[in-house]
């Protein structure tokens, strides 16, 4: 690879500091390798990203992390991808291959507690923020008191949410903390007697589509040969059991002191930390080793174990589960331009979509007053974007203007939700803030201090006076600009008639999207009633209350108001109404 002049190389991976950090880690040592390499980062909002309230037990299936930008990899977005290698599902994809793994960093956990504690030292009935079942599992086996909660967001937010006290304590992988400088906040560092890590943790892993022999051959060049066998090892042990990432599975594996032979110990626990089930051993092949202690963990109760935490054999997810959404018509109702992402997880779940855009996104007829926020941006101390329709309307302006986003330089921005933080990452605009929960009082708590500060809000010229009003009573200077509306969208006789046939689910993302939607329906065919126990999902309440007024079936309101958590919200409604 040497001496070749290769074309840029594009890299995806996700918006969390913490990828991000390990992706330009990736990119170092592809730079030392190969010196002519030249990158461009593309960044992605996945499933595990934008759904932040629900245990990731709860999402029914792996791949949360990994996912969307392994469907990247494959439609030719990106050439390569960085992963933890912990995030990444343990079946094989033909089409797809890990190229590298890198070097290993600090595989244990750190316990991050308020006042100095340690785990010995946390008071009675304490709080302890984890949504991993393998690090409740192990803190229970030593300290059964324990009150676990499930915490979620990236590892910033998890630390301070502890330290604010809404926990007493949390427990984090140390290679994240220690990538992101975090360590100072640590109070013990679980050794692996006490906390046995995830398959792969402390690893990355570099994937690339597995007939791109140039990219292939140029990551090759990081790979790090003992990083390799030890995580295969691990990775052999929990395909052994059937498991995933969501299981309470631990191990890890290293070269022995002589660097022949690989050392491992592997442990399968429940929930509750009672019962237990260790294994260890040593060998000079790597899937050899896993694959052993699997079955003698097995032949130990492992698999009785796995059993009780589901119907399928050993933790194995079956077809059906991996795709609970098997033969189900559902309407996407969202604008033709934004409904793809939706689209593309209904039919990963296995159903599929009768698309029936009812609203469509236009910018506003005056931009004066968007040109005049724009010349104005260094007279704001915050400006705050509240979807990514409005990212993409301002990003148009400055390009018609010939100018960069470079002028958001020294200007806080705020994205009211990841997606709207990855379309600003994509035009090169740093978020300085995204909330964990996508309501007024939470963007204002997470602003600051706002006495006489000003905000631009970008927005809708149609939306909620909510928001204005909530900063305004922080003490704020509110100075909110429309760069975009909706219109109403028209159905063809092809789209009524895919209708006619019988929908299993309506969703609705706005309650603009409901009302055009039932408008559009009746314009073009006047006779044609929706079937009463048609089953409405609405991505809120705004938007609930909105459908309600037309009477319609309401049965899905999510917990999270984002699309991924509309979709879950389905799969649930069908699962437990098939039981």
């Amino acid at each position: 690879m040497r001496g070749q002049r290769r074309r840029k190389l594009i890299v995806g991976t996700r918006t969390s500091r913490l990828a991000l950090w390990q992706t330009s880690r990736v990119t170092e040592l592809l730079k030392q390798a190969c010196p002519e390499f030249e990158c461009e980062v593309k960044t992605f909002v996945t499933e595990g990203d934008e759904i932040i309230d629900t245990p990731l037990p709860e999402f029914g299936g792996s791949g949360v992390f990994t996912t969307l930008i392994e469907r990247g990899l494959r439609r030719g977005e990106v050439d390569f991808a960085v992963h933890s290698l912990k995030d990444l599902p343990i079946e094989e994809n033909g089409d797809l291959i890990v190229a590298a793994v890198t070097a290993r960093a600090d595989a244990r956990d750190g316990l991050i507690a308020r006042d100095g504690q340690t785990l010995a030292t946390l008071p009675d009935g304490a709080t302890v923020g984890t949504s991993s079942v393998r690090r409740q599992a192990q803190l229970l086996a030593v300290r059964g008191d324990l009150k676990i909660l499930s915490i979620r967001g990236n590892v910033d937010t998890r630390v301070r949410k502890t330290i604010d006290g809404k926990y007493d304590a949390t427990v984090l992988a140390a290679a994240g903390l220690q990538r992101l400088g975090l360590t100072e906040h640590v109070t013990e560092w679980l050794p692996f007697d006490v906390m046995l890590p995830a398959p792969g943790q402390g690893s990355l892993a570099v994937q690339c589509r597995a007939d791109d022999k140039d990219t292939l051959a140029l990551l090759q060049l990081i790979d790090d040969a003992e990083a390799r066998a030890s995580v295969t090892a691990e990775r052999k042990f929990l395909q052994g059991l059937g498991g995933g990432c969501s299981l309470p599975i631990a191990a890890f594996a290293a070269p022995s002191e002589g660097g022949d032979r690989l050392q491992m110990n592997g442990l399968v626990i429940s929930p509750n930390g009672r019962d237990v089930v260790r294994v260890e051993g040593s060998g000079e092949d790597a899937t050899e080793l896993g694959e052993r202690l699997a079955r003698e963990a097995t032949n130990l109760g492992a698999a009785t174990i796995l059993s009780r935490l589901t119907t399928s054999p050993v933790g194995r997810a079956t077809p059906e589960d991996r795709r609970p959404l098997q033969g189900r018509r559902i309407v996407v109702t969202r604008a033709a331009d934004q409904a793809q992402s939706i689209v593309d997880r209904l039919s990963d779940l296995g159903a599929t979509s009768v698309l029936m855009p009812a609203i469509r996104i236009v910018p506003v007829a005056n931009l004066g007053p968007l040109d005049e926020a724009i010349r104005s941006l260094a007279t704001f101390d915050w400006v705050v974007f509240t979807s990514s329709n409005g990212v993409a309307a301002v990003r148009k302006r400055l390009a018609a203007d010939s100018l960069s986003t470079a002028i958001f330089d020294g200007v806080k921005v705020a994205a009211v939700g990841p997606s709207t933080a990855a379309a600003l990452a994509k035009c090169g605009i740093e978020s300085a803030f995204v909330p964990d929960e996508y309501v007024g009082e939470a963007i204002a708590d997470g602003l600051g201090d706002l006495a006489d500060r000003r905000i631009l809000l970008l927005r809708a010229e149609i939306a909620r006076e909510t928001l204005p009003r909530i900063l305004e009573s922080h003490g704020a200077s509110v100075t909110v600009v429309p760069v975009y509306h909706t219109l109403p969208a028209d159905f063809d006789h092809s789209q009524i008639n895919e209708l006619k046939k019988g929908v299993d689910a309506i969703t609705f993302t706005s309650g603009s999207t409901v009302r055009n939607f039932i408008a559009a329906v009746r314009k073009q065919d006047p006779d044609f009633e929706l079937a009463k126990q048609t089953l409405i999902a609405c991505i809120g309440p705004v938007t609930a209350q909105a459908a309600r007024e037309l009477e319609l079936n309401v049965g899905v309101i999510p917990s999270e108001y984002t699309t991924d958590g509309l979709i879950d919200g389905l799969v649930h409604h069908f699962q437990v109404g098939a039981k």
